[in-house]
């Protein structure tokens, strides 16, 4: 009863809380009026829409409670009695996944003008989830008793690993000693990187702008992070700040563990290109001077690059000895197939007997962790990789070939009105850039009042070209452009 009076007492100071952030938007709206300036900018229509309001008071409400927990977790002793001590126990919330469930629900209000570009599923036109036939005319091919037993190893089928293998060495390019381990997706790919190179507080070096889940990955193992950015003052692509800090890093701990999202980094679109990726490989050689490396190369989009995207593979053969590779690679992007959790995390070295420990640690935590792989779609990918390779290339480049139209309707239309984003090369993704931590948040939460749906990440707003039309892309940049630049207000 007293936990129930507790809570009531909360909601209503919510709600009397909520009642004052109401009339404040109203008088900041009446401010503007008057003044004939737009300094509290919720939407471009003339008047503070009721659904406006009623969005903006539920995002607050969210936010105070948000707040309060972040006060408990730094007044009150944050242990529990059954978890060990690294456990983070506080409610976890998916921004990607709330902002979807925000969308939707505008949608079915019969909100109108409502663009949704935050999930990282690619759609067609349609705005249906983009599947390819010849992937699910594969999988229905496997028999229902393969579905339903268990994969024939620990880290996955052989005949699925040597095909993924093939698959990522499609120019033969790679001469390194190998192992592949599947695993439940990329993101269980590099779970068993995040989990197996370093110790308990040891640092991991993350990319300033990225997929959050690796601050995720890094924080369930126990690990630190420090994070290097990839484009310099002039927002032209470069790794100095890379290499600075991974020498700081591998000095301090005499280990250096790093993620490179490359091609097609999530959030920004950039690809480092092998030019590039050359001086990274020489740079690294000369630093393990002070320890070995761990270059973990997270490809999740590389099916989707708009040439060839795995050119720059010829380069790691120039790592040396002390230089150890895992290619965290993602069957969802490349087949469709988001909900099967399948991917694979590739093992290369110049050094064998570092790939053999390596792939023997990885098994103990496969059988750990997860057991085994889904063994119906490690099926199903053999049979569309070794029978029926052609028929699936055509059918998903046509879809290459729709995210390489809006990608330039997008970016010819952000050119001409002056947005401002990460140099963009190809992918999933585009980010506005914004360095100002307080316009970001106001910008954000203006394009929600518009309906706009984009995802927030550090130092940008991500736009999903993925999941729009070619329509939304060519009307999107011109009122991204004229928020930001009210949210400036």
């Amino acid at each position: 009863m007293e936990k129930e009076n507790v809570r009531k007492e909360i909601e209503a100071i919510d709600d009397m809380l909520s009642d004052l952030f109401e009339k404040r938007m109203v008088l900041a709206k009446k401010e503007s009026d008057l003044t004939q300036q737009e300094k509290f900018v919720l939407t471009m229509a003339k008047n503070i829409r009721p659904e406006d309001v009623s969005l903006i008071k539920k995002q607050f409400n969210n936010q105070l409670d948000d707040l309060s927990q972040a006060f408990v977790n730094r007044t009150n002793d944050n242990s529990d009695l059954f978890l060990n001590n690294h456990a983070d126990f506080s409610v976890f919330k998916d921004s990607v996944f709330e902002l979807r469930t925000l969308a939707n629900k505008a949608i079915a209000q019969g909100e109108t003008n409502v663009i949704n570009a935050t999930i990282g599923t690619l759609f067609d036109e349609n705005k249906k989830i983009a599947i390819l036939d010849t992937v699910f005319d594969c999988y229905n091919a496997v028999s229902n008793a393969t579905k339903a037993a268990y994969a024939k190893s620990i880290t996955g089928n052989d005949n699925f690993n040597e095909a993924i293998f093939n698959w990522v060495n499609q120019n033969s390019n790679i001469e390194l000693h190998h192992k592949t381990v599947a695993a439940p997706g990329g993101t269980g790919a590099l779970a068993l990187a995040f989990n197996s190179f370093l110790n308990p507080n040891e640092t991991v070096l993350l990319p300033q702008t990225a997929w959050g889940s690796y601050k995720v990955l890094a924080k369930t193992a126990n690990l630190k992070c420090d994070f290097y950015k990839l484009t310099d003052e002039n927002n032209n692509v470069d790794l100095q700040d890379l290499m600075l800090k991974a020498l700081r890093i591998i000095r301090n701990q005499g280990k250096l563990v790093v993620v490179i999202n490359d091609p097609c980094h999530n959030p920004t679109g950039i690809s480092l290109g092998t030019e590039n990726w050359k001086l990274l490989i020489k740079v690294f050689n000369k630093i393990t001077e002070n320890g070995p490396i761990i270059i973990v190369n997270d490809v999740a989009y590389i099916d989707y690059c708009y040439s060839d995207g795995y050119d720059f593979f010829k380069t790691f053969n120039e790592a040396n000895e002390k230089i150890l590779f895992n290619i965290a690679y993602s069957c969802s992007k490349a087949f469709t197939a988001y909900g099967m959790r399948v991917g694979a995390n590739i093992i290369l070295s110049k050094n064998r007997q570092t790939v053999e420990n390596t792939f023997n640690a990885f098994t103990r935590s496969c059988r750990a962790y997860w057991s085994n792989i889904n063994h119906g779609f490690m099926e199903a990918v053999v049979k569309v990789l070794n029978e029926n390779k052609d028929k699936y290339l055509k059918e998903k480049q046509h879809f290459i070939n729709l995210l390489k139209e809006r990608s330039e309707i997008f970016l010819s239309n952000a050119q001409a009105v002056g947005l401002p984003l990460f140099p963009y090369s190809e992918g999933f993704f585009a980010t506005i850039k914004i360095e100002d931590d307080a316009l970001l948040n106001r910008f954000h939460n203006n394009l929600i009042a518009r309906n706009i749906f984009t995802v927030k990440f550090d130092k940008g707003i991500r736009i999903s070209l993925c999941a729009i039309t070619r329509e939304e892309a060519a009307v999107l940049p011109k009122i991204l452009n004229e928020v930001l630049e009210a949210s400036r207000q």
